[in-house]
């Protein structure tokens, strides 16, 4: 076969030409180098990727184990099955529907004897740190009882506002409130007969009390606690009292142990216009200070609290002894397979006895009684607590104290020299005694709290009193006796929740049987030296309930009757009250910005 030579020549040239380009192509690639770019783009989610399976990494682990199939097989058994499902549909779940919050509400009630109770109180957020709240209430009873001879209407109005400051390192709480209580001096021991007195006198009563208080709390500090708190109490007869009170705590943790410091100092300064028995004005100043040092913790099943506190006292009724140590100690354990909690307590207090605080709990203490210290070297209180099922719980504790200048009350004797006609001197009105009073007795309480906000509680007490007489006792011709203490008491409140829209409040206290004491009158005998006669006050039962039915979120309606057994008297002698009251009111709630 003939091959042609042009054919082959042109061949060579082709091949040579594309040899010298590859080599001269390398070359210049080395020169060129290496030039890298990187583009960023933000990334931005799109609800599809949502429930996209994402793709699990695989990861070289030479100690991982490869997850083996698990073969198995299902064999079927016959069965005979009895089972009948029920027809429905399945329970759609619902929201419950939220019972809006108002910040005001106003109330108005009318009831027999002229009873009248109007109220209206707001509770309003400035912002999240700060909030004002307001109280002004009314409540009298305008119609005179037939029985008494002189007036026995009475009526106290309340003017309460408050503010409250909370941060991240404090909070605070000021409050200013005003209160007055309107009342006669009408239990008088003998009927008055003189048209004179009748027509001259004016057995009314204004008291008035004026009070200032501020709390502070600290978070952070070693300070935690302070309160300032100012009484300054008036009445219709030129009383005059001031109370100063002004507490601390400070606190320094070391683990789980505290060790508290809490000082305080009280001062309280009273002028009455005229002693009882000299007629002549009097003053009584006195103050105690004292500071409570402690170590406590409640982080363990065994809780304790350990110190004692230093009380020196200054001014009035400190002639004697000035300088006190006062035991302080709190005791309890809760067992971890138990639901039994003992506990421990013995505390001691050098307490301050003020007319603000007689009239508070007597409002017929007559203005011008004798003021003391009343001093309380130890309280003991031993005891447990469990609880019976869940939200229930049950307290029983033995009691026992020891006191000196126990403040006791009984009638002042009928002045004849009254040519003023003084409203509180007709044996219508109660002294203060001071005696020394050793005390035994038992405390048993119940608290309950139910799911739909419900509660129940009952208390009663026990006690057994001696007044220890350092006179010889058979000067006398009857011993004496812890004067209108009585030996037995109970106290039951209830707050219960019969329907979706119905609710009953109860409160029930029951106060046994006591001695009162009195004097005789007769006439030109000296006021301080006449006799004493004893008398026994029955037991009595005081006892109210409220029905109240929501009609809406907003108005509520409401029916209360009180003196629900119609006692003819309560805790104080010839003080008769009125008799079974029903009040029915209506209470509407709104919402109030500043």
């Amino acid at each position: 076969m003939k091959i042609n030579k042009k054919l082959i020549k042109a061949y060579l040239w082709v091949g040579l030409l594309f040899s010298f380009s590859a080599v001269f192509g390398q070359e210049e690639e080395v020169g060129l180098g290496v030039q890298e770019i990187t583009v960023i783009k933000s990334y931005t989610p799109s609800l599809s990727e949502v429930f996209k399976i994402r793709e699990q990494p695989e990861v070289m682990d030479s100690i991982g184990r490869e997850k083996r199939k698990v073969l198995y097989s299902i064999s079927s058994v016959p069965v005979v099955s009895t089972f009948i499902p029920s027809k429905g549909s399945a329970k759609v779940l619902q929201k419950k529907k939220s019972t809006p919050k108002y910040n005001a509400t106003v109330s108005a009630a009318f009831g027999n004897f002229n009873n009248i109770l109007l109220d209206h109180a707001a509770q309003i957020n400035l912002d999240r740190r700060q909030q004002v709240s307001w109280l002004v209430r009314f409540n009298g009873l305008l119609k005179d009882l037939p029985e008494p001879i002189l007036a026995t209407n009475q009526n106290s109005a309340l003017i309460h506002l408050g503010y409250r400051h909370n941060s991240n390192t404090l909070s605070s709480h000021s409050q200013v409130s005003f209160r007055t209580h309107s009342q006669n001096f009408y239990g008088l021991q003998d009927p008055i007969t003189d048209p004179i007195i009748l027509e001259n006198l004016d057995p009314k009563q204004q008291l008035k009390y004026l009070s200032i208080q501020s709390q502070w709390q600290w978070f952070d500090t070693i300070l935690k606690d302070a309160d300032l708190t100012a009484h300054l109490t008036t009445d219709s007869f030129e009383t005059n009292e001031l109370e100063l009170k002004l507490n601390a705590k400070f606190q320094v943790s070391l683990g789980s142990i505290a060790i508290n410091a809490e000082p305080s100092v009280r001062y309280l300064n009273n002028k009455f216009a005229s002693d009882y028995y000299t007629k002549t004005a009097t003053e009584f100043a006195s103050g105690i200070s004292q500071v409570a040092l402690s170590v406590s913790s409640g982080a363990n099943r065994f809780k304790f609290k350990v110190g004692a506190t230093g009380v020196y006292g200054f001014g009035d009724d400190f002639e004697e002894t000035n300088s006190y140590i006062l035991p302080l100690l709190d005791l309890s354990y809760k067992p971890k397979k138990a639901n039994i909690t003992p506990f421990l307590r013995v505390s001691g207090a050098l307490n301050q006895n003020s007319f603000r605080t007689f009239t508070n709990k007597n409002p017929f203490t007559a203005p011008a009684i004798v003021l003391k210290n009343t001093e309380v070297p130890y309280v003991a209180e031993l005891g447990l607590r469990t609880k019976i099922v869940s939200g229930w719980e049950f307290t029983i504790n033995g009691h026992y104290q020891k006191a000196t200048n126990t403040p006791l009350f009984k009638s002042f004797v009928f002045d004849e020299r009254n040519t003023d006609y003084t409203a509180f001197r007709y044996a219508n009105a109660f002294e203060v005694v001071y005696e020394e009073i050793e005390q035994i007795g038992l405390d048993v309480s119940v608290l309950a709290a139910f799911k739909n906000g419900g509660s129940l509680s009952l208390e009663a007490h026990w006690r057994d009193y001696t007044v220890i007489d350092e006179t010889d006792s058979t000067i006398l011709s009857d011993p004496k006796e812890a004067w209108n203490l009585p030996e037995l008491q109970f106290n039951f409140k209830a707050n219960i929740k019969i329907a979706q829209k119905l609710f009953v409040q109860s409160n029930i206290i029951f106060m046994g049987a006591r001695k009162h004491v009195y004097r005789n009158y007769f006439i030109n005998q000296p006021l301080d030296r006449a006799s004493e006669s004893i008398v026994s006050l029955p037991s009595f039962v005081d006892a109210e309930a409220r029905i109240t039915y929501q009609l809406n979120d907003r108005w509520e309606f409401y029916v209360k009757s009180e003196n629900i057994f119609n006692a003819p008297q309560f805790q104080w002698a010839n003080y008769q009250v009125y008799g079974i009251r029903f009040l029915s009111g209506i209470r509407y709630n709104f919402d109030l910005s500043l």
